[in-house]
């Protein structure tokens, strides 16, 4: 009796009454081990039948948890562990609801003859595919391979189009975002890492959704003697995805780095005529989903680049082809990103321009201080320009919202990042007449770390971008660092200050610059290198918001500045407590003030109760 079966007497009879009635066979004459599961899951073995007329041979897929995780590359973690046992949860389901509803030949698959749960094993019962013609497995693929997997792959992506995944991997891919934190950790501080959420969002945000295999690598084929057609094995991570996906990692699995670069637009082609001759007699706008998913190709491969970084960065996946893909694709999104914000705070910034000094309608917003409480027609109105601008990178990468004006929801906390705009920063100096206000727009990550902002001065047309670790720029040109300055430090303060208890002895000590706004003071310790801009922390709401900061805290930093609360910590641009800043305060100086420059000029001043409630 095959030592598979033989798990305990009490066992053994159910196990051989099980596939004798799904196969009408007589006997179980021998059984071969094909392949132990990944990291000690199980087993795969083929059953030699007697009595069978339809199952000469069947395979046994038993599945059981080790008692210890372990992981070859280091990865035995809880999550690991979890998604293992997701994915064969995944291939049940695959096997008992979707399986049997494939139509076409030429997306062949086992069929499924039974599923049974014993003393905390899973068995599945699979139809063998040999004896449908498909006994070759290969190593290397020639080229009518090739062609075979993709015609697969299309055949099958264009059965599930736009079908439910209940009980499926809502991402289908063993490399999905959500699944790898892990891995992403191991790439801290690349722009992969920065750009990964991106990656993963233009995928999932795509119009065209079918059902992807998930791990559609050569291994997972097998072929007919002459190779013209192929059928797939191992359903543990199908789920919904772009079928591009799937073509992708299928040829990464068959192609060498330099064979892949030579033949992918050729693979591309063999796909995508086949997937238009499925579809040809359905409603699809095919045109549409071929260029959505040939858009989504370099993404696709850019994603897979971010998972083998993390978890095997000497892997031979990893390689120029794939580096360079990845490279032009996280400089498309940056590029993106950063045009959109300038595009958005230049139209809105000729507009504010267009209405200074002229008559505009105010309005109470119910704070507590003058600068905060007003808000004009003119804020509105440029903040739906600004908005107009950034909606489509909002559908397209998922982002939320933070924007001063309106109403306020929670989608910061809930998305991988947001834009938080500011229409128009310092409205009392426009309201006015004055100089001191400006556009500010960031893009924040849920973390808190601004990546991307834009500042725009209407009235000296200034125009401030940066990303994260990069060059501040002005109208087009790097910022010219200053010289190191030896003046004594300087401070500059909002005009609310001269009310401050600290203000005649702070007179006292430091050079006092008022400008206008938040964003406009922050902006000319880009000028000053040895000044400060500060809030003490204080009980009362407001001291500068998220959509205030965000923005000039990044182009602080990238010109060598420093920024922080008031104690020293770092800056978090978004905290679940709060929008504002007044219960700690902030500091911000010039790229020639280090923070304990800063500190040790203020520490004549102790903040007391009487100060806290100012």
């Amino acid at each position: 009796m095959s030592k598979i079966l033989r798990t305990s007497n009490m066992t053994i009879e159910t196990h051989i009454s099980n596939i004798l009635n799904q196969t009408r066979a007589t006997e179980i004459i021998t059984e071969s081990l094909i392949q132990p599961l990944w990291n000690n899951y199980g087993t795969l073995s083929r059953l030699h039948l007697e009595g069978s007329s339809d199952y000469p041979t069947v395979i046994l897929k038993r599945i059981r948890l080790p008692a210890v995780n372990n992981h070859p590359r280091g990865f035995a973690t809880d999550i690991s562990r979890q998604r293992k046992i997701r994915s064969y949860q995944v291939e049940q389901a695959w096997y008992r609801h979707y399986n049997q509803a494939i139509e076409s030949s030429e997306c062949s698959t086992p069929k499924c003859l039974d599923i049974w749960v014993e003393d905390g094993e899973t068995f599945i019962l699979l139809e063998d595919l040999h004896n449908r013609g498909f006994s070759n497995r290969v190593h290397n693929a020639k080229w009518n391979q090739i062609v075979a997997m993709l015609q697969w792959l299309a055949a099958f992506h264009a059965q599930f189009l736009h079908s439910n995944c209940n009980e499926l991997w809502s991402q289908g891919t063993y490399w999905h975002l959500s699944t790898r934190p892990d891995e992403l950790t191991n790439i801290r501080g690349t722009l992969e890492h920065t750009f990964a959420a991106f990656m993963d969002a233009q995928i999932r945000s795509a119009q065209y959704q079918t059902i992807v295999h998930g791990d559609a690598k050569l291994a997972n084929f097998l072929f007919t003697e002459n190779g013209n057609r192929a059928a797939a094995v191992d359903f543990q991570y199908v789920g919904k995805g772009c079928g591009i996906q799937d073509v992708a990692y299928c040829l990464s699995s068959c192609l060498s780095e330099l064979e892949w670069a030579d033949l992918a637009d050729e693979c591309l082609e063999v796909y995508f005529a086949n997937l238009r001759r499925h579809l040809v007699q359905s409603d699809i706008d095919i045109q549409a989903l071929e260029m959505e998913w040939r858009t989504l190709y370099p993404v696709t491969c850019g994603d897979f680049q971010r998972f083998i970084l993390g978890w095997s960065p000497q892997h031979y996946k990893n390689n120029t082809y794939t580096a360079r893909l990845t490279h032009n694709v996280l400089n498309g999104i940056q590029s993106e990103l950063q045009t959109v914000a300038r595009n958005a705070a230049l139209e809105a910034g000729i507009y504010i321009r267009s209405r200074w000094q002229t008559d505009v309608a105010t309005a109470s917003k119910g704070q507590g201080s003058k600068a905060a409480d007003i808000v004009t027609e003119v804020d509105i109105e440029a903040q739906r320009i600004i908005l107009n601008h950034l909606a489509p990178t909002i559908a397209k990468y998922d982002l939320g919202l933070l924007a001063e004006e309106g109403p306020q929801d929670d989608s910061r906390m809930h998305k991988h990042a947001f834009w938080t705009i500011d229409p128009m920063d310092g409205t009392l100096y426009f309201a006015e007449g004055r100089p001191g206000f400006a556009v500010s727009i960031a893009l924040v990550t849920h973390a808190g770390e601004a990546i991307l902002a834009t500042v725009y001065d209407p009235v000296t047309e200034q125009l401030y971008e940066t990303f994260k670790d990069c060059p501040v720029i002005v109208n087009g040109s790097p910022i010219v660092p200053p010289q190191h300055c030896k003046e004594s430090p300087s401070l500059v303060l909002d005009a609310g200050f001269v009310n401050h208890p600290w203000y005649y002895e702070l007179c006292q000590l430091f050079d006092i610059h008022f400008v206008g706004g938040a964003v406009m003071n922050a902006i000319e310790l880009l000028n000053r290198s040895t000044s400060m801009y500060l809030k003490t922390p204080k009980h009362r709401i407001g001291g500068c918001a998220i959509w205030d900061l965000a923005a000039i805290s990044l182009l602080l930093q990238n010109a060598g500045g420093t920024v922080c609360t008031y104690d020293g910590s770092p800056l978090s641009l978004n905290r679940s407590s709060s929008l504002y800043f007044n219960d700690v305060g902030f500091i911000f100086t010039g790229a020639d003030l280090s923070l304990e420059e800063a500190t040790s000029q203020l520490m004549g001043f102790a903040i007391n109760e009487a100060v806290l409630n100012q």
